[in-house]
């Protein structure tokens, strides 16, 4: 799970405050790649066969050819220096001070001694009291949806309304170090698709976003409101089809039932194996690969025999709606296949409103999955959670890293 950043990546600082300096404790991101604590690549996340971009290097050895071989060397034209008190790569154990990172245009050239790139006649641009790290990845979004209102309660809005309301998020999301997001269903006006066109185009400031479009469930499944509910695997296939022709990046199917939808059961299971794989294999034919909504401990099966590359949730939901019923033969399969889970382990949960049983036997779960090298990728599910804002990853981070004992 190496942490890395891109050298095309745009390149994000904290705002000064009145006295000019960012404010106590800010961190500021560099770059759209995941930290090691938030456990999620751009590879995990990126469409197709999840190789990440060519152009993409590692923190601590991201020295591009064009920088200066020797100390007498001079900089490229053009470049520029960013510090803050600390750097944190991602990788090591501790951030470490006197860093700073060196930058042509977007591109990111290297790191070295703060002092250094001043001793060469750089300007190096600090921020004391701030932290410099990899940004933030959000796994599990849904930017259509407003926080203040339960998922199937959302006010009436014009086009407008709603495209502003969610440009809102996305600024308040990369102002607190969130660089990418995987936005993962709305409804059938693909209106995070043209948010994710517009931050891409420089039109709006907010993370990079990559979108699933309507999530393909069953009638009167789970968000069924959103209008991607088929009866067939042709339609199921149609529905791939629409998705894509929309730009969509991935394809998300609710495997199960769900905890808001009135009237499904996260525990059952909604298509069986066969109309799964039929899914996966119309995917495929874009060149997209499948997110599976899964709480219940069959569905997850069915998802990853079928070859969903992440599952989302996976609760284990097992007879009595218990919840951490981990079945280690499914386990080990997703450990073989590279298949990913974002558990949505967002910051309400160390309220533990699950019951305190259910938290420490789905701690259990994530702690087996990551013993058995299953990625686990930091996800809020921010906008399906009444209350959770679409900026608050960081206390999830936190949460997912107790809960599966990533530190």
């Amino acid at each position: 799970m190496a942490s890395s950043m891109s050298d095309d990546a745009e390149e994000t600082s904290c705002r000064p405050d009145a006295s000019g300096d960012c404010p106590a404790g800010t961190t500021v991101p560099i770059g759209m790649e995941a930290c090691e604590a938030v456990s999620a690549e751009h590879s995990a996340l990126g469409a197709g066969d999840g190789a990440p971009p060519a152009d993409a290097a590692s923190l601590g050895d991201s020295t591009a050819a064009a920088a200066p071989a020797t100390e007498k060397d001079a900089w490229p034209d053009g470049c520029w220096a960013l510090a803050g008190e600390l750097l944190w790569d991602g990788e090591a154990d501790a951030a470490v001070s006197g860093l700073c990172v060196v930058l042509q245009g977007e591109a990111i050239l290297r790191v070295c001694p703060a002092e250094e790139a001043r001793s060469r006649g750089l300007a190096v641009e600090s921020h004391e009291g701030c932290c410099l790290m990899p940004g933030l990845i959000d796994a599990h979004v849904h930017m259509e949806f407003s926080e203040h209102h339960r998922l199937h309660e959302q006010p009436p809005q014009t086009a407008e309304e709603l495209l502003a309301a969610m440009q809102d998020r996305a600024f308040r999301m990369v102002r607190k170090g969130i660089t990418a997001a995987r936005d993962l269903g709305g409804s059938a006006t693909f209106a995070a698709i043209q948010l994710r066109d517009m931050i891409a185009s420089g039109q709006v400031q907010g993370p990079r976003l990559l979108c699933a479009g309507q999530p393909i469930t069953v009638p009167r499944g789970h968000c069924h409101q959103w209008g991607g509910a088929v009866s067939s695997p042709a339609e199921a296939q149609a529905m791939v089809g629409r998705q894509a022709e929309r730009g969509a990046d991935w394809i998300k199917i609710m495997a199960t039932g769900g905890v808001r939808t009135p009237g499904t059961d996260p525990a059952e299971s909604q298509f069986a194996l066969d109309d799964l794989v039929a899914v996966v294999t119309a995917a495929e034919h874009h060149g997209l690969p499948v997110a599976a909504h899964a709480h219940g401990a069959e569905g997850i099966a069915r998802a990853v025999r079928a070859g969903c590359k992440t599952v989302e949730h996976c609760s284990w939901i097992g007879p009595g709606w218990r919840w951490g019923c981990v079945d280690p033969a499914v386990v080990g399969e997703m450990a073989r296949r590279g298949t990913c889970v974002a558990p949505t382990a967002h910051a309400g949960w160390a309220r533990q409103p699950m019951g305190h049983s259910s938290y420490q036997r789905m701690s259990a779960a994530l702690r087996e999955l990551h013993r058995a090298g299953v990625q686990l990728l930091a996800s809020s599910d921010s906008g399906a959670i009444p209350s959770l804002p679409h900026d608050a990853l960081a206390g999830g981070v936190q949460v997912l890293s107790d809960m599966a004992g990533l530190s």
